[in-house]
């Protein structure tokens, strides 16, 4: 039977949820209005381009011998085809008129990210373009993903870019983290890329710290505690990986666990429920 995490991630409803609730600490911790109109768009924006990820990515697998690189996340969408691709088109028809009244700046910056995103479906799904598979997804994905999260925030005319840029670009860091942690944990790769996390994380918390000590606003320092805790979360798990795979599990049972794992580093990122919206001021 399946919980309530699973049904989170089946239903690709984990990345919209981790970009709005970090749109909105972005809002808040810079004391700014969060535009309703500007949040849903980011929402149902993100879900519709996870949806279209992992049904390209099953459409593309089904004609190639790389079948063993498709989740569970991929045979669920598979197997749910139509039902998503008619609340795909519903969702589309909400975005499309959300947008026509969102302010010309917040829509200038989201066409602009479409259009990179458009890019970024080229190179990984079109099978003529040949730096596919040498095409660094996990880093793109982590960086459009943090500048499209700071959209509503970053585009009002009143946003104090200066004290945002430090928070979202360690939000960006730390997606990037979640990005390349479940990649690592999916595949098999070469021992030397599993120090690639824990660089990561060395970075992100010398950052946060150096941030921290040049913060007055204790909003902006709670949003950079939650990050800081978010890539600690990401680490342990990378631990708690690692032993795991020392015990040579089988099948079944590496699979449950990788669903697990993929599941809980996205839940990571969730820590401004407990450090940022619960305050004020």
């Amino acid at each position: 039977m399946l919980s309530v995490p699973v049904y989170w991630h089946f239903f690709s409803l984990d990345a919209p949820s981790i970009a709005v609730l970090w749109a909105c600490s972005f809002a808040r911790t810079a004391q700014l209005p969060a535009s309703a109109s500007a949040i849903a768009v980011l929402g149902i924006g993100t879900w519709l381009i996870y949806v279209a990820d992992r049904l390209l990515d099953a459409h593309s697998a089904r004609h190639s011998p790389l079948n063993h690189d498709l989740r569970e996340r991929h045979f669920f969408h598979a197997g749910h085809r139509r039902p998503f691709l008619v609340a795909a088109a519903i969702a589309t028809i909400v975005l499309l008129w959300l947008i026509s009244i969102m302010t010309p700046d917040a829509r200038f910056e989201d066409t602009l990210l479409f259009a990179v995103s458009m890019l970024y479906f080229a190179i990984v799904h079109l099978p003529f373009i040949r730096i596919r598979k040498s095409f660094p997804r996990e880093l793109a994905v982590g960086i459009l993903f943090a500048c499209a999260t700071a959209v509503p925030a970053w585009s009002q005319p009143q946003s104090p870019h200066a004290a945002l840029l430090p928070s979202i670009l360690l939000f960006a860091g730390l997606c990037c983290l979640n990005c390349l942690a479940i990649e690592i944990w999916e595949r098999p790769i070469a021992p030397i890329r599993q120090l690639t996390i824990p660089a990561i994380v060395l970075c992100v918390v010398a950052a946060s710290a150096v941030v921290m000590l040049t913060l007055r606003n204790s909003g902006e320092i709670r949003l950079t505690a939650a990050a800081l805790v978010s890539a600690l979360l990401i680490l342990a798990l990378d631990r708690i990986h690692g032993r795991f795979a020392q015990r040579e599990p089988n099948l079944e049972e590496a699979t449950s666990f990788l669903l697990a794992m993929r599941i809980a580093a996205d839940a990571a990122l969730l820590t401004p429920l407990l450090f940022v919206l619960p305050w004020h001021g």
